[in-house]
């Protein structure tokens, strides 16, 4: 009888401990690509396959599996990360890539639709006025004097376009510290905060424009005394935003926009410009 348990448990505890649990490597994953004139690109690498004739790509789900018994103990899923290069002669080459801290313990038939992706030529030149109407989101410094935008298409990890010093400026935004001038009670102590701006613009074809300029403020009155002790939360400035409506002009690299864009009349110069990325610098007014 006790050897017969004994061998029942034994069994038991191999099966356990040989048993495995699913793991995902990688979602399935499908999307098109185009080139900037929104033709398919055929017959495109990306990763283990090739687009069809319509641009159109499918990458199979990717599993493992982990034994059962030292999953458990761990107590949480892995990450997941993925990245898949995509690559066509003639054009700059863009990845596809994937983060997310508990992604692997997704469950069987996880997908990813990545819609659209558009491959730049080497070497292609663009003309502006084909990609500035569009809705941009900017992120500037409180005076508008160099604006960072970009429009539905950006995607963060672009190789294609995109280089760090950029991402980091929309990412983060362009924050401004400015000291404050008065106490609002005399609970504070002197102090500053830090300010962040954006500037969503919708340019039209007949010359028009509407806009949401946004202020947001950062970790106001860093140095307070008691607020934080007293009410156990973190004070806050409230942001302010403000409408705009008005009108603009299109000349060769400059776009010029009436008072309603900022108070007075703005002219800004086309720094670059590529599908989902604009940088426009201020110019001074004589």
């Amino acid at each position: 009888m006790f050897k017969s348990l004994f061998f029942t448990f034994i069994a038991i505890s191999i099966s356990l401990f040989s048993s495995c649990i699913s793991r995902l490597s990688r979602p399935a994953i499908s999307g098109t690509i185009l080139d900037y004139q929104n033709k398919p690109i055929a017959g495109c690498k990306v990763g283990e396959t090739i687009t069809d004739a319509n641009g159109k790509f499918y990458l199979k789900e990717i599993r493992y599996n982990k034994f059962f018994i030292p999953e458990i103990f761990i107590m949480e899923a892995p990450p997941l990360h993925f990245s898949e290069i995509i690559k066509k002669e003639g054009f700059l080459s863009y990845n596809i890539e994937g983060h997310n801290r508990f992604g692997g313990g997704q469950g069987k038939g996880a997908a990813a639709n990545i819609d659209t992706i558009y491959l730049k030529r080497i070497n292609e030149v663009l003309n502006a006025k084909d990609y500035i109407y569009t809705n941009w989101k900017f992120v500037s410094n409180k005076n508008l004097d160099t604006l960072y935008g970009t429009n539905t298409n950006f995607r963060l990890q672009n190789s294609v376009t995109n280089n760090r010093e950029f991402v980091e400026k929309i990412q983060y935004g362009l924050i401004y510290k400015f000291n404050a001038t008065k106490k609002p009670d005399t609970a504070w102590s002197a102090a500053s905060y830090d300010l962040k701006t954006t500037y969503s613009v919708s340019l039209k074809t007949n010359g028009t424009f509407t806009g949401k300029k946004v202020r947001e403020y950062q970790n106001p009155w860093k140095h307070r005394m008691e607020y934080d002790r007293t009410y156990r939360e973190s004070y806050t400035i409230p942001s302010d935003s403000i409408n705009t409506k008005g009108k603009f002009s299109f000349l060769k690299d400059q776009i010029v926009f009436d008072e309603a864009f900022n108070k007075t009349k703005s002219i800004y110069k086309i720094d670059s410009i590529d599908r989902d990325i604009i940088i426009l610098i201020r110019k001074n007014i004589k």
